[in-house]
């Protein structure tokens, strides 16, 4: 049974929903201040690094040199055109020769020597004429090769002074974002001492909803907010808060504890009157519900093996470990109720004070 009011139920849910909307607001209201606020100096690029005259150079040569490369080999095509036709000239003339000498051995005429000559000479200048131009296409394919070795050399150098400008390039951009990791980090790092000072004084406060809100916040702009800006070391930082951060909740949570046990120690000793003014109603019918004595905060009783029914199996009216009352009956019908209860359930009578 609870005996919660349910406004207070109500209250509670929308004390946490007022909570988030802050923290949302409060998150929404960093970004934007984060955004505007200049965090580092002027955008870093390799080109910044490079050696701008040389680079300047070697790329002007590599454009001459890739022209040139196309251009012979628009030559070389030509030329390839040209000895095909020097070719096919050279091998209908030689047969045409061929197939004419077949004819002159057939008909036995001796007359035509000097047109034997003049044929043949004819065929040795096609030839010749093919061989020139063979000649001139491979002369043009040693061009060709002379400029590819030639743009990959250029290429390798250019490639040499993007890498020499790489290492300054990294040094820079690293000590850049360091300088945004660290601009962060004193903005978050106060903001989460911040938090935890309010969650340690503050939790009583009847502003305690709004100073929530800002425990939420403060927790994520540091630890998700400043994770895209950590450089390669920061996650030592991050770990090492949280490490401090767990060590200090332990070391409160231990002290907590031990002030529980001490104070608990020192109620047993009260008076049962003096124990019941220190408990609140609330907490006590809750607690007396679960089976757990609201004095001593000790089970007293086994529980029903259904979660939905929390009601204690064994008809216990006192508690097993301090001797705390728990349940009393009605001086009027009789009925056994738990001794918070001010009014009777069965008869609608106010319950008489529990005396030791």
């Amino acid at each position: 049974m609870k005996a919660v009011r349910r406004p207070m139920f109500w209250y509670g849910l929308a004390m946490w929903v007022l909570s988030v909307v802050i923290s949302t607001l409060l998150i929404q209201l960093g970004a934007l201040i984060m955004s505007d606020v200049p965090t580092a100096g002027k955008r870093i690029a390799q080109n910044d690094f490079l050696n701008t005259t040389e680079l300047a150079a070697i790329d002007t040569a590599i454009v001459q040199t890739e022209r040139l490369l196309a251009d012979k080999t628009h030559e070389i095509e030509d030329a390839r055109f040209v000895l095909r036709s020097w070719t096919l000239d050279y091998q209908n003339q030689r047969a045409s020769f061929e197939n004419w000498v077949k004819t002159r051995s057939a008909t036995g005429a001796d007359d035509q020597n000097s047109e034997v000559v003049e044929r043949v000479r004819a065929i040795e200048l096609l030839k010749q004429e093919e061989r020139n131009a063979g000649r001139l296409v491979e002369d043009l394919q040693q061009e060709v090769i002379a400029a590819k070795r030639e743009l990959q050399d250029l290429r390798g150098e250019r490639s040499a002074i993007l890498t020499a400008a790489n290492a300054p390039y990294q040094k820079a951009q690293k000590r850049e974002v360091l300088k945004v990791f660290l601009f962060r980090l004193v903005l978050t790092l106060p903001l989460l001492l911040i938090a935890g000072w309010l969650a340690m004084k503050k939790r009583q406060s009847s502003y305690w909803p709004v100073y929530r809100g800002f425990i939420i916040f403060a927790l994520f702009a540091f630890f998700v907010e400043l994770v895209p800006y950590l450089p390669s070391y920061g996650g030592y930082v991050r770990y090492i808060v949280g490490i401090l951060l767990a060590l200090i909740l332990a070391h409160f949570a231990t002290r907590g504890m031990a002030r529980y046990l001490q104070k608990k120690q020192s109620e047993e000793q009260r008076p049962e009157t003096e124990k019941r003014k220190l408990i609140e109603y609330e907490t006590a019918i809750k607690k007396i519900s679960d089976g757990v004595c609201p004095s001593c905060d000790r089970q007293f009783g086994a529980q029903n093996s259904r979660k939905a029914d929390s009601t204690p199996a064994s008809n216990v009216d006192f508690c097993v470990h301090c001797g705390f009352c728990l349940y009393n009956s009605c001086d009027n019908c009789g009925q056994r109720e738990n001794s918070f209860y001010k009014f009777c359930g069965a008869c609608g009578v106010p319950a008489q004070k529990v005396t030791p």
